[in-house]
C-alpha cells in the first residue's frame, strides 16, 4: 500500500495562478507577477510569502535593472514528485519525474490486461520508483496513467480500449483506491501532447499539433492552450483517415475499414511491407538499406514518408497550428521517409500570407509517454480547477 504523500495540499485559486504562471513562462519576480495576473502586489506577496513557506517557490537570482533590483522566483524540484504510467506499449513504463519533467527514477514491468493483476502490480510500482528515487525527492502529489483508447472526459474511466480489452473501467478510482493518491487517465496521444504542453520546448505556443508514428500512428493538437478533444474525444485522429483509395494500396486496417493511414505510414506497415519482399524488419537496417541505394527499401520508406506527408498536410489545413511536431523512431528521422515526408507536406498546404507552420521531426524516446502521463498529474498539481 503506498500511503499519500502530498497529494492532498491544498493551494487556493491565488495559489494556482502564481504556479501555472511560473510553470508556463518561467522564473519571474513578484512585481512581473502582479503585472501578469493583473494582481496588487500586496495580494502576489502573501501568496508567494506562503508558497515559499510551504517550499513550494524559491528566490532565485537578482535582476537588475531600473530602480532597485528584483527577485526571481521559481518552483521548488522537491516541491513535489509525479509518477507517470504508460499502458501504451508492452512492457509498462513507470516513471517518478519532479515539477520540471526531470525524470528521477523509472521501472518497467509486463503489462497485464486482468485488471485483478494489473492494477495491484501497478500500485506495487509505484512504491518502486518512490524508492529508487531516494530521500530527498519531493512528496508524490498525484499519478498520471497514459493509455490507448478511449476516455471519459473527468479522466477518471476507460471508456474503451481495444488494444487492453477494457471497456467502461474505472482506472482512476481503482489505482486511487490502491495507492491513496490522486489518479488521472488520458488517452496515450493526449497525455503525449499534455506533457510536452507542460514540459516540452513547443509547450509555449498556444496553437501546435503533435503526431507519434509508432506500431500505430497517434495524433493530438493543443488549441488556444487547451487540449482539443472534439465531441466524442477523438478530434484530429489522423491513424484511420483514408489515404489510399486504389484496389492495390487500399489494404485493410484493424477499424474494418481500407486504405488507412496507419496500414501505409505506421512502423507495424513499414516492417510489414519490408517482410512481404523479404527485407529486414528493424528499421535502421531498412533505413542502412536505403542509404546504399535499395529499390524495394526505398519504395517502402518513400510510400511511408508520401502518405504521412499528406495526411500532415490536410492537418494543416484544418488546425493551421503554428508548429507540428512529429515523435518517430530516431532512424526514420533524417532518412528518405522523414525527406519526402517534409517535402510532401510543403506541398500540398495552401500558402498564406506571413509564417508558416513548422515541422519538427524528433526522435521517440522509450519513456515519452510515461513522461507525458506525470505531466497529466503536474498539471493537476498545478492549475487546479484551470486544469487543461
Amino acid at each position: 500500500m503506498v500511503i499519500a504523500q502530498g497529494g492532498s495540499i491544498m493551494f487556493s485559486a491565488g495559489h494556482h495562478r502564481i504556479l501555472s504562471t511560473l510553470s508556463r513562462h518561467g522564473s519571474m519576480s513578484r512585481t512581473d507577477l502582479a503585472r501578469n495576473l493583473a494582481l496588487s502586489k500586496a495580494s502576489v506577496t502573501l501568496l508567494v510569502r506562503d508558497l515559499i513557506a510551504r517550499g513550494v517557490l524559491r528566490e532565485q537570482e537578482l535582476v537588475f535593472g531600473q530602480g532597485r533590483p528584483s527577485v526571481t522566483l521559481g518552483l521548488c524540484s522537491d516541491a513535489a514528485s509525479f509518477v507517470g504510467i504508460s499502458l501504451q506499449t508492452d512492457p509498462v513504463t513507470v516513471v517518478l519525474t519532479d515539477p520540471h519533467g526531470r525524470v528521477l527514477a523509472e521501472h518497467s514491468m509486463r503489462r497485464e490486461a486482468d485488471p485483478a493483476i494489473c492494477f495491484p502490480q501497478l500500485a506495487a510500482a509505484v512504491e518502486t520508483v518512490r524508492a529508487q528515487a531516494g530521500p530527498d525527492v519531493g512528496p508524490i502529489a498525484g499519478i498520471g496513467v497514459a493509455q490507448p483508447g478511449f476516455v471519459s472526459r473527468d479522466r477518471r474511466v476507460c471508456l474503451a480500449s481495444a488494444a487492453l480489452g477494457w471497456v467502461d473501467l474505472d482506472v482512476a478510482g481503482r489505482l486511487s483506491s490502491l495507492t491513496g493518491l490522486p489518479v488521472f487517465v488520458e488517452n496515450d496521444a493526449n497525455a503525449l501532447i499534455l506533457g510536452e504542453q507542460l514540459f516540452g520546448p513547443t509547450g509555449d505556443r498556444p496553437d501546435f499539433s503533435l503526431v507519434f508514428v509508432g506500431d500505430g500512428i497517434g495524433s493530438a493538437h493543443i488549441v488556444n492552450g487547451r487540449l482539443h478533444r472534439g465531441h466524442h474525444g477523438g478530434a484530429g485522429e489522423l491513424s484511420h483517415s483514408p489515404i489510399a483509395f486504389g484496389s492495390q494500396d487500399a489494404l485493410p486496417c484493424r477499424c474494418g475499414n481500407r486504405g488507412c493511414l496507419e496500414t501505409v505510414s505506421s512502423l507495424q506497415a513499414i516492417r510489414g511491407a519490408a517482410r512481404q519482399v523479404g527485407l529486414t524488419t528493424d528499421i535502421a537496417e531498412l533505413v542502412a538499406l536505403t542509404a546504399n541505394g535499395h529499390p524495394e527499401a526505398l519504395a517502402i520508406l518513400h510510400r511511408a514518408g508520401t502518405a504521412l506527408g499528406i495526411a500532415l498536410a490536410q492537418l494543416v489545413q484544418m488546425f493551421d497550428p503554428s508548429q507540428v511536431v512529429v515523435i518517430l523512431d530516431p532512424a526514420l528521422k533524417e532518412s528518405v521517409f522523414g525527406r519526402v515526408l517534409r517535402q510532401e507536406m510543403e506541398t500540398h498546404v495552401l500558402r498564406r500570407a506571413g509564417v508558416q507552420t513548422a515541422l519538427t521531426l524528433r526522435g521517440a524516446e522509450a519513456n515519452s509517454f510515461a513522461t507525458g502521463a506525470a505531466g497529466l498529474a503536474a498539471q493537476h498539481y498545478l492549475f487546479g480547477s484551470d486544469w487543461t
